[in-house]
């Protein structure tokens, strides 16, 4: 079996799917390596990479030209505009010679408050977050208002209420079975 013969075997194989890009140049590695045909060195294809020209830079170059050209076009006629300001007249082929240029257009007023005063475009007005109502604090061993303490918002009030509650549960429950000891 020669080179070409292996290689095109190991192509097969690719197409195929029963082998993976990688796995088909190592193979074809070792069968170049096995008929004495060097492969190229990582160095050398980085080198061609470099040398060759791209698709891309061909169309890059086409189109550096073109923005040149255009460049000098624009250049030429900002010359030939100059020129019919400064009260030179230009030739009778050339687009500006119907024009006249010596004169400036007008500028519009700028538009402004008759009362003077400077004012802002209207924006939407932002919707300001709902501000919750505040209570006043509980004393959870007393179950009266606590006016020293700063005020909460109804949830916290509410537990404060619900562990108030259950203190006085607790208490009950301790007094009473304090006094069933005491009776026996």
């Amino acid at each position: 079996m020669t080179m070409k013969e292996e290689l095109a075997a190991l192509k097969k194989k690719r197409d195929a799917g029963d082998i993976t890009a990688f796995q088909f140049r190592q193979g074809e590695r070792r069968i170049k390596k096995k008929y004495g045909v060097d492969a190229p060195s990582n160095v050398t294809k980085i080198f061609r990479a470099l040398t060759t020209p791209s698709p891309k830079s061909v169309k890059g170059k086409a189109a550096a030209k073109a923005a040149k050209t255009k460049a000098e076009n624009a250049s030429s006629d900002r010359q030939l505009i100059k020129k019919a300001r400064a009260g030179t007249t230009p030739k009778k082929d050339n687009f500006l010679a119907g024009l006249d240029l010596t004169k400036k257009k007008k500028r519009a007023a700028p538009k402004f408050n008759p009362s003077g005063l400077k004012v802002p475009a209207k924006k939407k007005a932002k919707v300001a977050p709902k501000k919750e109502k505040m209570y006043t604090a509980i004393n959870t061993k007393t179950g009266k208002a606590d006016f020293d303490a700063p005020k909460v918002t109804a949830a916290q009030r509410l537990k404060q209420e619900d562990k108030y509650k259950a203190y006085n549960r607790i208490n009950k429950a301790a007094k009473s079975s304090m006094a069933k000891k005491g009776k026996k």
